[in-house]
């Protein structure tokens, strides 16, 4: 029996090894570093706004982060927004899809800046929370809310300007939650949101929207 008891120890501790094995350089949702939120911004005579910049670690049950993962932004869920056509450098965009991605570095990490615009005349149909789907070699790691800083650029005005004040105090006003409008990441749209939006039309960092004009249908 005592042979038999090692045999089958042993056996175990092999399955446990090859599981291990297996599940190394699979991408762990938990374990990886994602964002709930993801703050689609417009550009500065095409320079990207740097307040929608962010950054994804990929780490997999060890917590070992894993290089050459790809990473995908899935907007497809996203209704009320159009990414710019304007591909961001060192990012692959491709229209047809919605989709944005890159590879991670050899620390697990790939940094994104996501530009474009939602499609809100005011209290215009679109998503809630929860929007974006953030894939790592297909693994979903989380499903992101989108936030547009340019309310109404894809179908209207490009850029951060005045007619998007308009917009998102229509969404304000119904009293229902426009993820696109949510500026402080708080799952709610209320006043504080505007002083956020504000803030960034401040800048002017995202005033000229998408430089060509042109946004992925």
């Amino acid at each position: 029996m005592t042979g038999l008891v090692r045999k089958a120890t042993l056996l175990t501790a092999c399955g446990m090894l090859v599981a291990a094995a297996v599940m190394a350089g699979v991408p762990s949702p938990i374990n990886s570093t994602k964002p709930s939120y993801i703050d689609v911004v417009g550009t500065n005579s095409g320079v990207p706004d740097p307040y929608g910049t962010f950054t994804i670690v990929v780490r997999d049950l060890g917590s070992n982060p894993i290089a050459n993962s790809q990473v995908v932004l899935d907007f497809l869920a996203c209704t009320d927004m159009n990414l710019c056509g304007d591909a961001v450098a060192g990012q692959t965009l491709d229209c047809p899809t919605r989709t944005v991605r890159g590879f991670t570095d050899g620390t697990g990490s790939i940094t994104f800046t996501v530009v474009g615009a939602a499609k809100n005349l005011g209290a215009a149909a679109g998503p809630g929370a929860g929007c974006v789907n953030i894939l790592a070699d297909g693994v979903s790691l989380i499903h992101a809310t989108a936030t547009e800083i340019d309310e109404n650029g894809a179908i209207s005005t490009n850029g951060v300007e005045v007619t998007d004040l308009s917009a998102w105090l229509k969404d304000l006003g119904t009293g229902f939650y426009f993820g696109r409008s949510d500026f402080n990441h708080l799952g709610s749209v209320d006043i504080v949101d505007l002083s956020v939006w504000l803030g960034r039309l401040g800048t002017g960092q995202s005033a000229s929207g998408c430089l060509s004009n042109i946004y992925c249908l």
